[in-house]
């Protein structure tokens, strides 16, 4: 019956929204990562499982003696900046560390029909477990991409409007790299509250990088965006202009600090970085072979 009664509560999230969502206290997925998803009608489910397969099945092998970088970008939220964003820093970040067929972009939609796979749970593990099994975990490295909502409790949104539902915690990215053999890592995630990212994920193989602090929203997000002020800062206007990855960071958050300043938006978002020292060093190799 509890079960039951946990089910029923989910899809009424679905059906209602943010509102049933924010009243909604008890966790249908008991901490797992999940979500509760209504079913697309037969062709058009048919239609997304093969770009999944594509997009597995694209993914070129690692080179041995040679840093390869895998990057998996997801917008887990489908108003349309999320998608917009997703897509631009997966291209950016594809140029800059060299990643041409190892990288992989999920959507929860957004503009107009959908182009790339859907950002569900189980393709977001896919995804991770296909570059798992592709790398060398001791010379390669992975680059994850995450932008949605985010809530207070530290977990990053997934939601496609009326159909899909869930919340990707800090502890699932953790769990899911962990399982998956990939040791050399870089996550950024452009979210409210993503500093709850750091804690979770800290070692010396492993750089976060995120919007917020713990604490405090990130700004930017309107639906008619196409960037999120994190996102604009660090991919469009740093890490495009040629800048490496850490000191576009701390540019980008210079950046921020005006733009909410000037805007009068408060408290400040305060994004947030570990450094592991081996993950900086494999990120300085892996733009070095890149240029």
């Amino acid at each position: 019956m509890r079960r039951t009664l946990g089910i029923a509560a989910a899809l009424a999230i679905l059906a209602l929204g943010p509102a049933a969502e924010a009243q909604q206290q008890r966790d249908p997925f008991n901490g797992m990562f999940g979500s509760m998803e209504i079913v697309q009608p037969p062709q058009e489910a048919a239609r997304q499982a093969r770009l999944m397969g594509d997009a597995l099945e694209a993914l070129e092998p690692q080179r041995p003696g040679i840093v390869d970088t895998y990057i998996v970008v997801a917008g887990l939220w489908s108003d349309a900046v999320f998608e917009r964003e997703a897509k631009q820093a997966e291209e950016i970040l594809r140029r800059h560390f060299g990643a041409e067929g190892r990288s992989i972009l999920l959507s929860a939609g957004g503009d107009g029909a959908r182009q790339y796979p859907a950002a569900t749970p189980a393709n977001i593990s896919a995804a991770l477990g296909q570059v798992g099994s592709l790398i060398d975990p001791n010379e390669d490295l992975v680059v994850v991409f995450i932008t949605s909502h985010g809530s207070p409790d530290g977990s990053a949104a997934l939601r496609e409007h009326n159909r899909m539902g869930g919340a990707l915690r800090p502890t699932h990215m953790r769990d899911m790299l962990a399982s998956a053999g990939i040791r050399n890592r870089v996550v950024i995630v452009s979210a409210c509250f993503s500093g709850a990212f750091l804690a979770p994920l800290m070692d010396d193989n492993t750089i976060v990088l995120t919007a917020a602090a713990p604490d405090r929203s990130s700004f930017g997000c309107q639906p008619q965006n196409n960037w999120t002020f994190f996102g604009d800062a660090l991919f469009n206007q740093t890490l495009r202009g040629g800048a490496s990855l850490l000191p576009a960071f701390d540019q980008a958050k210079v950046l921020i600090e005006r733009w909410e300043r000037e805007q009068n938006l408060t408290p400040p978002s305060n994004p947030q970085r570990h450094v592991g020292s081996r993950a900086a060093d494999l990120v300085r190799r892996a733009e070095r072979a890149a240029r």
